[in-house]
This record gives structure tokens, C-alpha cells and sequence, in this order.
């Protein structure tokens, strides 16, 4: 890793930032995390928070130069006013962007002088990549600090990075100001969409925490739909906007989220300006108390030395689910608190926590609240922590939840793979448990295929890669005949991608569009056979123009055939060069094969015919290189010269074999 110093702090314009033009992408897998690092105990020091009057920006690598792939990037949170004095902060809250162009990756922020964590803030995936210059990605720290008095930022593929300073936790063994106050759970106190009076663009407007006169500052979840391009700001109301920003919509109706730590007049009021207008939700989660408050332990915040993995549903061991099961659309993810090793103390009220879902399955939204605050029998929440925009998409959020004694809940509307380092936690009564826990049912129909393994976004034929195998395997376990799963979208696998779209009543264009990758991903049923009187046979439904190979009346695989497309035709005998007419017709009826030809070119009367199998008079099914989503046959059953070749190779059309063909 190389290393790069940076001091103080400058006053460089807000990033502003356009929609590139992409219009389809191919997704990847994308890893998070590097685990280098045996995480440390918590920083024995209680403290209390202080919110810096105006946010600061510490550097945006813009002015000067951009990261490379494992660089690590010092930033000084201390110095001279407004920020703290050296030696007197034990953690920090950033607002920390990443800035494109950037390449697929993660950033992980974390105490300078610690080794790099097992943990990220902020990840870059393949469709966010995509946005090149237009990228812009935020997302709240909280991050202890050493005597030092710097933090790291690590990029594990580069691009540029912004650091913004919102404030900061200072040692304190008991304190009026600064202590958390959480709500029982999260609480939605304004949704624009409810009036339909969206911000307008450069228009700023205040609002109002209830209850929350007197106190310092309000932790809230700010999630954003921009009606264009563009950056929103979350400051101390009767300020003017600073020059820093808190979150950004990188194209017109986006939905993205991105929690705030904002300071609050003596009214409990703050101000949010949006450079480009939309709809504005916000969250509140909590407040800090102000100098009026009580001296009192309660709220006091405890960082731990390092960034800690609390839970990771990817991985056996780290998932409270089982496995590696990920949520499932309305599940609950119930994660321990007090029990953890890294906390290991009963009176927490609160953590804070950076939460990353990743290989996502459909849009929807995440929401973390208190175990045991919702009734499990309601599969939908009041409040959300993170809104997934995209299939297979990396999305992170800071998320700062009350915990109750059973710890906290993820919800998610949609399947996810879930994640979350904890980087601390305040210290209190845990909130109340008025509901029992949530019992999670696997949607699957009896007998049918579940979701897919790992979200399947989209393909095209010629494209090679780890998702394409994903693809292609999806369609085997559904029975949909494909040459492999070797990751390369060849002719086998979009004959195969034709006859799943036929089946489930899609376009039959071949290509893995978006609402097919959104089937793939659901769970699927095993076509069944029309022909329900068991036995071994091949039955050629003619309506639908697929073929099903059955075995004790079972279905084995399903191929995309064309059968006679129903035209009249006058042509030359290809064998005797004289002039035949007819109509392009595949009888219905019950057949046996009773004559084949293992031959790459065997010269039919009206054409060539890969490898035939004759089932009726001049009626076989032979392969063809060319067999499209319609009937367009002279009245043979055209399949793939692959699915050809496979016939031949399992004997699926043996002499004396029977073929049933019908509407």
C-alpha cells in the first residue's frame, strides 16, 4: 500500500455532477472488505459529542491527485480552529465522498496507526463505475481517532476522494451536552411526496425536529429523489449553506439515502438546500442534548479501536440466518448487541454501524430499527435506512439504530446479502421489546426451485463472464437445455434464454433483459409436460414452440424449437430438381422415430438437415443454424445444432422413440 499525507483543509465547490450515457451494464461480483486485521477492543473512554459549527472540508483530492489502487490517504481531524485541538478527540464523524471516475472497489476509513480492518465505508460497484466523471457516492464515518489525530482512508482500486468533518466525540466520564437521546425507534417526520411540494431547485428549506428545543443536534436518515442531477446539504438552520455536501443524486430519480449528524437552533430547527430540487424523506432517529440538559452518563458514546464485523450473510459463522441465507423479501435479520465480544455490556442504547447490502435482487429498501419494535405479523416498515436502486447493486449507509436487549433488526422489501461494522456504541437502557420475534417464511412453492443462488442483472450473446455462468446455470436447474455453465453466452445459451421467455410468456428475443433477469432470479417451477400420462417421450407443443423431453413423465430439459410456419411454398426438389409445392404444415398426432441420420449435411428434398431424426414421412427433427422464436419451418421440428448434437449423444430420440406433437 502506498501512503499519502494530507493536513489542514480547503474550501473547494460542492460537487455538482452529471448523468452519463449508459444504458445497459453487465455486472460482476464484487468483494468487500479485505480481512487483514484481528479487530481491537473499544477505547476505554466514554465521550460526548460536539458538532462542528459549519462543516469542514479536509481534502478533496480533486485539486490535487487522485488515489491509485491500494494507496491509503492520511486526513488531520485535528488542528487549528474550527477544528478540535490535537489531542483532545477519541473519534470523528466524516461525511466521506468518493468522486468518479473511479473503478470497482472499496474505500474503507479507519484510525491511523491500526492495521486495515476487515470493513468498508463506501463501495464502488460495476454499474456505479459506469458513471465515470458523473460519479459521486457519500456516505457518513464515524471513526476513532488516536492521539495522532489523523485517520486512513484505503482504496482498494482508487479514483478521488472527499472528506467533509460534521464533528466530533470528545473524553468525557459524564456530561450535560453531547449525549444521544435515541427515540424508541425511528420515526419518519417528513415526506415531500405526501404534499406533492418537492424542493425546487436551489431552494433551501428548514424544518422542524419535534420536541428537540434545546437540544445540540439531531441525527437523522435523509433519503433524496432528485428531479435532476445534482447535491443536497443538511446544515444548522439560520447559516448559510456550507461548502460541503451531504449527499448527491447522480441521476434524475434516484432514490439514495445517507445519514446525517446535523446541529439544531434553539428551536430544534435545521435547514436543507438542494442544488437541483426533488423530494425530500427524512428519519429521525435521535438528538443530542444541549447544555441544558442533566450531567449523566446516558448517551455517551464508546468507539471501538477499529471498525468490527457484527454480521455478514454471506459468510457461515457471521450470519444469524443460518449459512450463507440472505434475506429474503420481507424477512428480519436479528443481530446480538450485548453479547457481541466486541461490546460484551448490557446497557447499550444504541450502536452506530456502517450497513452494506450487496448482490441485490430489485429495487426496495432496507430498514434497520430495534429487535423487537414491529409487529413480525407486518411485512413493511414506517422508516427506511437505504434504498436499492439497481439489481446486483453495492450500496453502504451509516446507520445509527436503538437497540433493544434482543439487539437490532434488519428488514429488507427485496433479497439482499447483508453486512454491517460496527464502529461503536452509546451507553443507556436498551429500548423496550413490546413484540416477539419475527418468524421468516421462504416464499418457494412445494417442489419448485428457489430464488437464484446470486442475482442475475442481464445478458447479451458473445458476452463472457462469472455472471453469464449464473445465467447459465439458473436455466439447467430449471430444466432449460444449455451446452454449460462456462460463463460464455454462446447459441446453446440463448436458444435456452428463448424457450424460458416462451415458457413464462416473455418476448422471445434471446437476451437477458431486465423483467427476464427479474424471473430468473424469483422462484421458478420445473415446466411441467402437456402430455400428463407419464412414459418416456418428446412432446412438441406447437403453441408455445418448445420441445420437452420427459422421462417417466417428468421433464428433463426444454428446448426452443420452430416448427412449420404455415405458409404455402414452391420450390425444387433439392434431390431431383423438380418443382414441389405446399404448405408449410407439422402434423398434430402420436409419431415414433423410424429412421435417423447421423449426418452433419443429409440433403432433404427441401433443404439441408443437421443430424435428423425422422418422425412422419419427410418430418424429422434435424438441427438448423438457424432456429428463431416463431414457426418457420418447412414442417420439420427445427432445434439448435447443439441441442442436436446432445440429443444424439443421450439418445433422447432412440428408434422406436415417441414423439407427441400437438397445439
Amino acid at each position: 500500500m502506498r501512503t499519502r499525507r494530507h493536513s489542514g483543509f480547503n474550501t473547494s465547490l460542492t460537487i455538482g455532477i452529471m448523468l452519463p450515457m449508459a444504458a445497459s451494464f453487465t455486472l460482476s461480483a464484487l468483494t468487500l472488505g479485505v480481512p487483514m486485521a484481528r479487530a481491537l477492543a473499544p477505547i476505554a473512554t466514554t465521550s460526548a459529542y460536539r458538532a462542528l459549527p459549519t462543516p469542514q472540508r479536509l481534502v478533496d483530492t480533486r485539486d490535487t491527485t487522485a488515489l491509485e489502487a491500494g494507496d491509503v490517504l492520511t486526513v488531520a481531524v485535528t488542528g487549528a480552529a474550527p477544528l478540535p485541538a490535537p489531542g483532545s478527540i477519541i473519534a470523528a464523524v466524516l461525511n466521506v465522498t468518493v468522486v468518479g471516475p473511479a473503478a470497482v472497489g472499496f474505500w474503507t476509513v479507519y484510525p491511523h496507526g491500526a492495521a486495515l480492518p476487515n470493513a468498508s465505508n463506501l463501495n464502488v460497484d460495476e454499474v456505479a463505475s459506469y458513471f465515470g466523471p458523473a460519479l459521486a457516492l457519500a456516505n457518513m464515518v464515524t471513526v476513532a481517532v488516536y492521539p495522532s489525530g489523523n485517520v486512513d482512508v484505503y482504496t482498494s482500486a482508487g479514483g478521488n476522494v472527499i472528506v467533509d468533518m460534521l464533528g466530533y466525540y470528545e473524553s468525557a466520564a459524564t456530561a450535560t451536552a453531547g449525549r444521544f437521546v435515541p427515540l424508541t425507534k425511528p420515526a419518519r417526520m417528513l415526506d415531500t411526496r405526501d404534499s406533492s411540494s418537492p424542493l425546487a431547485a436551489g431552494q433551501t428549506r428548514t424544518q422542524s425536529v419535534s420536541g428537540a428545543a434545546g437540544a445540540a443536534a439531531a441525527v437523522l436518515n435523509v433519503t433524496t429523489i432528485g428531479s435532476n442531477p445534482g447535491y443536497w446539504q443538511v446544515f444548522a438552520a439560520g447559516s448559510s449553506p456550507p461548502v460541503t455536501s451531504n449527499l448527491n443524486t447522480m441521476f434524475a430519480g434516484q432514490i439514495i439515502a445517507s445519514q446525517v449528524i446535523v446541529p439544531l437552533d434553539a428551536t430544534g430547527r435545521f435547514s436543507v438546500y438542494s442544488d437541483a430540487g426533488g423530494h425530500l424523506i427524512i428519519d429521525v432517529v435521535g438528538t443530542f442534548t444541549g447544555a441544558s440538559a442533566p450531567s449523566s452518563t446516558n448517551g455517551l458514546f464508546v468507539p471501538l479501536a477499529t471498525p468490527r464485523r457484527f454480521f455478514d450473510t454471506r459468510v457461515q459463522g457471521l450470519n444469524p440466518l443460518g449459512g450463507t441465507q440472505r434475506l429474503l423479501p420481507g424477512w428480519n435479520l436479528e443481530v446480538a448487541v450485548a453479547t457481541n465480544p466486541a461490546i460484551a455490556r448490557a446497557d447499550v442504547t444504541a450502536v452506530a454501524f456502517n450497513l452494506t447490502v450487496t448482490d441485490t435482487f430489485d429495487k426496495g429498501y432496507v430498514s434497520v430499527t430495534p429487535a423487537g419494535s414491529n409487529n413480525p405479523a407486518l411485512k413493511s416498515r414506517a422508516t427506511s435506512s437505504m434504498n436499492v436502486e439497481w439489481v446486483a447493486q453495492t450500496l453502504v449507509n451509516h446507520v445509527t439504530v436503538p437497540v433493544s436487549a434482543r439487539g437490532f433488526d434488519v428488514f429488507a422489501q427485496n433479497p439482499t446479502h447483508a453486512l454491517g461494522d460496527v464502529s461503536g456504541f452509546y451507553i443507556g437502557s436498551p429500548s423496550a421489546t413490546p413484540f416477539g420475534t419475527p418468524q421468516n417464511v421462504d416464499p418457494t412453492p412445494v417442489f419448485c426451485a428457489g430464488f437464484s443462488p446470486s442475482a442475475i442483472a442481464g445478458g447479451l450473446r458473445g458476452s463472457v463472464s462469472p455472471a453469464v455462468a449464473v445465467i447459465q446455470q439458473r436455466l439447467l436447474d430449471l430444466g432449460f437445455w444449455t451446452s454449460g455453465a462456462d460463463g460464455s453466452f454462446g447459441w446453446s445459451t440463448q436458444q435456452a434464454v428463448m424457450a424460458y421467455q416462451k415458457w413464462n410468456h416473455l418476448a422471445p428475443t434471446g437476451s437477458v433483459d431486465a423483467l427476464t433477469a427479474h424471473t430468473l432470479n424469483w422462484p421458478n417451477c420445473r415446466p411441467t409436460p402437456g402430455i400428463t400420462n407419464g412414459g418416456d417421450l418428446f412432446e412438441v407443443d406447437k403453441g408455445r414452440q418448445l420441445g420437452f423431453f420427459v422421462r417417466n413423465g417428468t421433464t428433463l430439459f426444454v428446448l426452443n424449437i420452430s416448427s412449420g410456419g404455415g405458409y404455402f411454398y414452391e420450390e425444387e426438389n433439392q434431390l431431383t430438381g423438380e418443382k414441389v409445392a405446399g404448405t408449410a404444415i407439422t402434423p398434430n398426432g402420436t409419431f415414433h422415430v423410424y429412421r435417423v441420420y447421423d449426418q452433419a449435411v443429409y440433403e432433404g428434398t427441401l433443404g439441408t438437415l443437421y443430424r435428423p431424426r425422422f418422425v412422419f414421412g419427410g418430418i424429422a427433427v434435424h438441427g438448423a443454424p438457424n432456429v428463431p422464436g416463431y414457426p418457420a419451418s418447412h414442417g420439420c421440428i427445427r432445434v439448435s445444432n447443439p441441442a442436436m448434437d446432445m440429443i444424439w449423444a443421450l439418445n433422447l430420440l432412440p428408434m422406436g422413440g415417441k414423439v407427441v406433437i400437438h397445439e
